[in-house]
C-alpha cells in the first residue's frame, strides 16, 4: 500500500464517529473472547490466552475521554463477555463473574493509566513498565470476581482461580494494550500528514530475512514432536526485532511469534507438551510475555534513543542557526564589538571592530596586541592599566571612555568605548562607537559658529555705526547716500548668509518636482541679476554662455546651484578686470546625463582641497583673504546634485582657475525614483 493510500486510510479511521468506533471495538472484543475460549488447556476449562483483556482495555481507554463513552463501553462489555462465555460452555456463575471482573478490570486499568501516563502514549521503557504495573493492579482487582464466581460455582480453589486470571489477563493487557496504543499514535501521525522516510532496499531485505528466520526458528522449536528444551533459541530473533524495528513493528513481531507458540502448544507439540496442563499454561504465557517484552523494551529504548539523537541534532541546528544569526547581526552592527578571554586572547570581533582597530591586531585565539598608539581625548598617552580592556579583565566596568587611536599610516580614529567583564572571570566584552565623524563635525561646527558669529556681528556693527551717523541732521547728502549704500551692502550680506543656511538644510530633505530647464537662458538671467545689483563691488567679468543641452531638475534648487557656482566663479576670479567665467554644457557619452561646466580663470583650488572643497564649512586657505563666506555654498551644490541622482567635481585648469562640473539628468527617464516630472516643464528664466 502506497504512502498516499495509507494516509487516506489513516484519516478515515481517525475521523470515524464514536458510534462506529463503539461497534468496531464490540466486534473485536467478541472475536477476541471467542478466540480465547478456544485455547483451553487446563482441566478447569479456562483459556490459555485471553486477548479480550487487551481489547477491552483499549476500548475503555479510548472511551474514557468522556463519561458517556466510558459508560457505553463498560455497559456493552458485560453482556458481550457473558454471552460468549455462556455460549462456549462456562457455567452461568463463572460467565457472569468473568464478565463483571473484566468490566471492573477495564475501568480500573483505564483510570490508572490516565493518571500514571498523562500523555496516553507508550514511547519509552518507563511508559511500558507503568503499563505493566497498571495491568497487575487492575487484573488483581478483576481476579477477585473470578474467585467469587469459582466459589459460588464450586469448581476451583480461590488460588487456582486467582493466579491463572492474573497471569493471562496481565500478559494480554500489557502486550495488546501497548501495541494498540503505539499503533493508534502512528495512525494519528499518518493522518496528520507526516510521512516516514522510505525504507532502503537493504533494510527491506533485512526485515524479510527477520520474518523468515523467525518462522523457521518457531517452527523448528515449537513445532517439533520431541519436547526438547530449546525454546531459548528463539530469543535472538526477538532481540534482532527489538534492535532493528520500530516499537510498533517489534511488538507486532512478538505478538505473531506468540501466536505460533499458542498454535503449536495447543496441538501438543513443542517443549511444553510433557508438562502438566496448568504448568504448561503458565510456562507458555511467561515465555510469550518475556519474548514480547524483550522486543518491546529494546525497540522502545532504540526509539527513545533516536528521538534523543534527533532532538540533539535539532538543538544543535537551532544553536548553529542562532549563532549564525547572532554573528550576522553583530557583524553588521555599526558599533564595533570585541570579545577577549581572561588571557587577552581574542575570541570574537565583528567587521567594524576589525576595520577600526586594524586587521593585524589579532585573530581568534591569538593574544591581543596593539598596532596603534592610544591617547585620551586630551591627546595624552594612555597607560595599559587604564585601558578599557585591562580594566574590564580586572572586573571594572567602563562606560563611554573617549579614546584616540593613531595608526601607523597616520590615520586617527576617535572611539567611545564601553567595556564589561564577562561573568565568572571568562573575559570581557568591548563595544566601540566610532565618533570620528562627530568629532570632525563638532570641530567644523565650532569653526562655522565662529564664522557665523563674526559674519552676523560685522553687518550689525555696520548697521549700528551708520545708523548713528544718519541721525546727524547736518550730514551732507553725499555722505548720507554713501551711508545708505553701506547699510544695503550689510543687509545683503546678512540675507546671503541666512539664505545659505536655509538652502543647505533644504537641499537634501525638501520635496522635489522636476521640469525641463534651459540652462543657457537660466544662467543669463543669473548674470543679468548679479551684474545689475547696485553696490556689489565686484570687478568686471567677461561671461561666455554656451549651454544648448537641457537638464531635468527641480527649478528652484537648480537655480540655487547655478547661483552658487556662478557667484563663486565671480568672487574667486581675477580682480584686475580680466576675469572670465564660462558656462557650457555637454552630454556624457557613457551615461547620457547632461554635464554643466562652470569655469573661471581665478585663483583655483589647492590640490589638497580638491576632495574637501565640497565638505560642510570647509574653506580653502587661498580664498580666505579674497572673499568672505560660510563654507556652505559648494556643500549645497553637492547636496542638490546628489538629490537629483548626479554628482559634482572640480579640477584646476592649465590656464589658471578652476572648472566645476555637475552631472544631472538630461532626459526625464534619468530622474531618480520619487522625483516626479511636473505637468508644465517648459523652460523659464528667473525674474531679476
Amino acid at each position: 500500500m502506497g504512502e498516499r493510500r495509507m494516509q487516506v486510510v489513516a484519516r478515515k479511521l481517525v475521523s470515524l464517529p464514536p458510534v462506529s468506533l463503539h461497534v468496531l471495538f464490540a466486534l473485536l472484543l467478541a472475536a477476541a473472547a471467542l478466540f480465547g475460549r478456544h485455547t483451553n488447556l487446563e482441566t478447569s476449562g479456562l483459556a490459555l490466552v485471553w486477548p479480550a483483556a487487551g481489547v477491552a482495555f483499549l476500548w475503555g481507554l479510548w472511551a474514557s475521554r468522556t463519561r458517556r463513552d466510558l459508560s457505553v463501553a463498560l455497559t456493552a462489555t458485560l453482556p458481550l463477555l457473558a454471552v460468549v462465555n455462556l455460549a462456549t460452555g462456562l457455567s452461568p456463575a463463572l460467565a457472569i463473574a468473568v464478565a463483571v471482573g473484566s468490566m471492573v478490570q477495564t475501568a480500573v486499568a483505564a483510570s490508572l493509566f490516565r493518571r500514571l501516563v498523562p500523555g496516553l502514549a507508550v514511547q519509552s521503557v518507563g511508559d511500558y513498565l507503568r503499563l505493566g504495573v497498571v495491568a497487575l493492579a487492575a487484573c488483581s482487582v478483576g481476579a477477585l470476581f473470578i474467585v467469587a464466581g469459582s466459589a459460588l460455582d464450586g469448581t476451583a480453589e480461590p488460588v487456582e482461580a486467582f493466579i491463572p486470571w492474573l497471569v493471562r489477563h496481565a500478559v494480554s493487557l500489557t502486550a495488546l494494550g501497548s501495541l494498540g496504543i503505539v499503533l493508534a499514535s502512528n495512525l494519528r501521525v499518518r493522518a496528520e500528514g507526516e510521512v516516514p522516510p522510505p525504507l532502503p532496499a537493504a533494510r527491506r531485505a533485512e526485515y524479510a530475512l527477520l520474518v523468515l528466520v523467525s518462522v523457521v526458528l518457531y517452527t523448528a522449536t515449537f513445532g517439533a514432536t520431541a519436547a526438547l528444551p530449546i525454546a531459548y533459541i528463539t530469543i535472538p530473533a526477538h532481540m534482532w526485532a527489538g534492535l532493528r524495528l520500530r516499537a510498533g513493528w517489534a511488538m507486532l513481531h512478538g505478538l505473531l511469534s506468540g501466536a505460533f507458540l499458542v498454535f503449536f502448544t495447543l496441538a501438543g507439540l513443542g517443549p511444553f507438551q510433557e508438562l502438566g496442563p496448568m504448568t504448561a499454561a503458565y510456562v507458555a504465557q511467561s515465555f510469550m510475555f518475556i519474548a514480547f517484552s524483550l522486543s518491546a523494551v529494546l525497540a522502545l529504548s532504540m526509539d527513545e534513543r533516536r528521538r534523543l539523537i534527533a532532538g540533539l541534532y535539532r538543538a544543535t541546528e537551532e544553536a548553529r542557526t542562532a549563532a549564525e544569526l547572532r554573528d550576522l547581526v553583530i557583524g553588521r552592527m555599526n558599533d564595533g564589538v570585541l570579545v577577549a578571554g581572561p588571557d587577552r586572547r581574542l575570541i570574537f570581533q565583528n567587521e567594524a571592530s576589525e576595520r577600526w582597530l586594524g586587521p593585524g591586531t589579532a585573530r581568534p585565539g591569538e593574544v591581543w596586541r596593539r598596532d596603534y598608539e592610544v591617547t585620551n581625548s586630551r591627546g595624552e598617552a594612555m597607560p595599559d592599566e587604564d585601558n578599557p580592556l585591562t580594566l574590564a579583565l580586572q572586573g571594572t566596568v567602563t562606560e563611554r571612555m573617549d579614546l584616540d587611536l593613531t595608526h601607523r599610516t597616520g590615520e586617527v580614529t576617535h572611539l567611545s568605548v564601553d567595556a564589561v567583564p564577562l561573568p565568572g572571570g571568562r573575559g570581557a566584552v568591548i563595544v566601540m562607537r566610532n565618533v570620528t565623524g562627530e568629532r570632525l563635525h563638532q570641530r567644523d561646527l565650532g569653526r562655522f559658529a565662529s564664522v557665523v558669529a563674526h559674519d552676523l556681528l560685522t553687518p550689525l556693527t555696520v548697521f549700528d555705526g551708520w545708523l548713528e551717523l544718519l541721525e546727524d541732521p547736518d550730514l551732507p547728502p553725499a555722505e548720507r547716500q554713501a551711508s545708505i549704500e553701506r547699510l544695503q551692502q550689510a543687509s545683503l550680506r546678512m540675507r546671503t548668509l541666512i539664505r545659505n543656511l536655509l538652502a543647505y538644510s533644504l537641499a537634501k530633505d525638501d520635496r522635489l518636482t522636476a521640469s525641463r530647464i534651459d540652462v543657457g537662458r537660466l544662467v543669463e538671467g543669473i548674470i543679468d541679476l548679479r551684474t545689475a545689483l547696485p553696490g556689489t563691488q565686484l570687478p568686471e567679468v567677461a561671461f561666455t554662455v554656451d549651454a544648448p543641452d537641457p537638464v531635468y531638475a527641480d527649478e528652484r534648487l537648480f537655480l540655487q546651484l547655478m547661483e552658487n557656482l556662478v557667484g563663486n566663479a565671480m568672487k574667486y576670479g581675477r580682480t584686475d578686470g580680466t576675469g572670465e567665467v564660462t558656462v557650457a554644457t555637454t552630454v556624457d557619452a557613457s551615461t547620457g546625463q547632461t554635464l554643466v561646466h562652470v569655469q573661471d580663470n581665478g585663483i583655483g583650488v589647492p590640490e589638497g582641497d580638491l576632495e574637501r572643497v565640497f565638505d560642510e564649512f570647509h574653506r580653502s586657505e587661498n580664498g580666505l583673504g579674497q572673499a568672505t563666506g560660510t563654507g556652505l555654498g559648494l556643500a549645497i551644490c553637492r547636496r542638490i546634485a546628489e538629490a537629483h541622482g548626479g554628482s559634482i567635481s572640480v579640477r584646476n585648469v592649465d590656464e589658471g582657475g578652476a572648472q566645476f562640473t555637475v552631472s544631472l539628468p538630461g532626459t526625464p527617464d534619468q530622474l531618480p525614483e520619487g522625483i516626479p516630472l511636473g505637468a508644465d516643464h517648459t523652460p523659464r528664466v528667473p525674474a531679476p
